[in-house]
């Protein structure tokens, strides 16, 4: 008899920890599924669609983006609103365990639809001949990666999270996920990373938008390398087990750039041969950002030093998300979205809190819109928004148009070649291998720079240190990454590596909030003055390592007694 289940659509709400995932439909519930590789396939989609859809890229912005240095709340509105409201929590640093955009849903979801491949793909393998062992093989490795992405982002943004323990297939279901601690997440996230490596695709493997859609080994080697990163940095009081953590990090960005590298050279219109191949810097943008396809794409976006990509570039697919935070008005009136750049990543020169510091350099007029307006304390943000390249003056000197955005549809990068490169610069600068560092980074600002004159010198500066250069590559990678999800993490890793007494492998909420924590080290990277009035009334407010994390909303812990709260966010008493 066959099984079938009505859709229950992520409003619903169950009684679980994931009380707002998406359960899979009656299709796939059918006894009848599972046959054919076509339905693994189709399986495989969605989840890779729960990261699209949904809460998920408006929340992730707000978790990453909006809590670092490098947005504020636009002061045009007058009107308050749930959005507002939840915003201006976070701002304050005042959050609640029912602000709006604590949903976690959209990863839930996903983890889930992995789960339900891996759980039934045995039976695909056994019934369908012209699903083979290799198919088998690739579909458990994406699905294993993608499971690792969302658990690390989650780690990340909540730091104890409940960890399902299979798929769920109805609402009936016993749904109460233990939360684990995050060392214990991260190290199962290594494991099947690892296992899915050598079954992964190779890059290039379709010959579609799933080169960079769907993961592949590089993604892998991404994925790795971030976690070894991040786990260096909160053992760093354990320096053996830090040092390893960092060159593991480097063993896997030095896997990306020799693929990178091999692939550019068995492309025939690569006629000059070097290490790193990055557009440049007049069409990195487009390739990366814009919706233009260039010479040689018959698409636009996942560009070749692109690695991974939520893919967005359908009609079906709308991006809604940056036409609600950053909507652009040529008129300047009306809704013109919620949040601007701070005022320090759009004016450039000397003074020590501007991210750039001169005005070729290209990112500063494709980050934001008029880069060049001296008069405004915000600036709206151009990355993502708009559809092409910042035009070029005479002198080279780039000049922004603000553009009209409705619905912008655009691919979200999760890692590009840029990335892994100062991810490795930074596992080095923690190695004291400056020179290596320094090679780097030059050369991700070198392809930025549209004048000579303003190229960093072939040597690394003698008087530069560990701080010194740690801060080098950290200024770089803001420049290099801006709004795109890592600035906060970036921070959170520096100002790791000053913390003391820290028991990652422990739950948070047994601790009751009682970690040392240096906050003064956290400012001293952020420019926090052009965001904050007073940066000391906002270290006030973060005295303990808790408050980097976002609490969890009210609804998962008063359905699931295995979740404890972030201890410095009580939850609300029921009226």
């Amino acid at each position: 008899m066959k099984k079938i289940f009505s859709i229950i659509m992520a409003c619903i709400a169950l009684s679980s920890c994931v009380d707002t995932v998406i359960l899979p439909d009656d299709k796939i519930l059918d006894e009848d599924y599972w046959k054919k590789g076509s339905e693994v396939n189709n399986v495989m989609s969605t989840a890779y669609a729960q990261l699209r859809g949904g809460d998920f890229l408006q929340n992730y912005t707000i978790w990453t983006d909006f809590r670092s240095d490098e947005l504020r709340i636009t002061d045009q509105y007058n009107i308050e609103n749930n959005i507002l409201r939840g915003l201006k929590e976070i701002y304050s640093m005042q959050m609640r365990p029912d602000n709006m955009f604590l949903s976690w849903a959209s990863l839930y979801s996903c983890i889930n639809y992995c789960n339900l491949v891996l759980e039934n793909i045995d039976k695909t393998l056994s019934l369908d001949p012209d699903f083979t062992q290799g198919d088998y093989e690739a579909a458990k490795a994406q699905m294993k990666s993608l499971r690792a992405y969302c658990y690390f982002t989650l780690v990340r943004c909540f730091r104890d999270v409940p960890v399902t323990p299979h798929a769920y297939l109805e609402s009936s279901d016993n749904l109460m996920a233990p939360q684990m601690a995050p060392e214990a997440v991260l190290q199962m996230c290594i494991a099947d990373l690892q296992s899915a490596l050598p079954n992964a695709p190779v890059n290039n493997a379709y010959g579609d938008a799933r080169d960079r859609g769907y993961i592949n080994k590089d993604a892998i080697n991404a994925l790795l390398a971030d976690i070894y990163l991040w786990l260096a940095a909160v053992h760093h009081e354990e320096a053996e087990l830090a040092d390893s953590y960092y060159k593991k990090c480097i063993e896997c960005c030095d896997m990306i750039i020799a693929a990178k590298k091999a692939e550019a050279e068995n492309n025939p219109r690569n006629q000059d041969k070097k290490d790193y191949y990055l557009s440049s810097s007049e069409d990195f943008y487009t390739d990366l950002f814009g919706s233009s396809p260039n010479t040689f794409k018959s698409t636009p976006q996942n560009a070749d030093e692109s690695i991974f990509e939520i893919q967005r570039n359908s009609s079906s697919n709308a991006n809604t998300v940056w036409s609600t935070l950053f909507h652009v008005s040529n008129s300047g009136v009306g809704v013109t979205g919620y949040l601007r750049a701070v005022r320090t990543y759009g004016k450039h020169g000397s003074a020590a809190n501007y991210v750039f510091k001169n005005n070729t350099d290209q990112r500063l007029f494709e980050s934001v819109f008029e880069a060049d307006d001296r008069n405004v304390s915000m600036f709206y943000v151009r990355k993502y928004v708009a559809p092409r390249s910042a035009a070029r003056d005479m002198e080279g000197v780039c000049k922004a148009q603000k553009l009209t955005t409705g619905t912008a549809e655009r691919n979200w990068i999760v890692y590009r070649l840029t990335d892994v490169m100062l991810m490795k610069a930074e596992a080095l600068v923690q190695l004291k291998k400056y020179d290596e560092a320094y090679a780097l980074i030059r050369v991700v600002n070198d392809r930025a720079q549209t004048s000579e004159s303003n190229k960093l010198p072939a040597i690394v500066n003698p008087t530069y240190a560990d701080e010194k250069m740690e801060e080098l590559v950290m200024l770089e990678r803001a420049r290099e990454l801006c709004f795109e999800g890592k600035r906060w993490f970036d921070l959170l890793r520096y100002n790791y590596r000053r913390m003391s007494g820290i028991n990652y492998s422990t739950l948070m909420a047994d601790m009751n909030g009682n970690f040392p924590y240096n906050s003064e080290a956290f400012f001293k990277l952020a420019f926090t003055s052009d965001k904050y009035g007073d940066p000391g009334a906002v270290t006030s407010k973060m005295p303990t390592e808790p408050y980097l994390y976002m609490p969890i909303a009210q609804q998962e812990t008063e359905v699931n007694t295995n979740i404890r709260q972030n201890p410095v966010f009580p939850n609300i008493p029921k009226k």
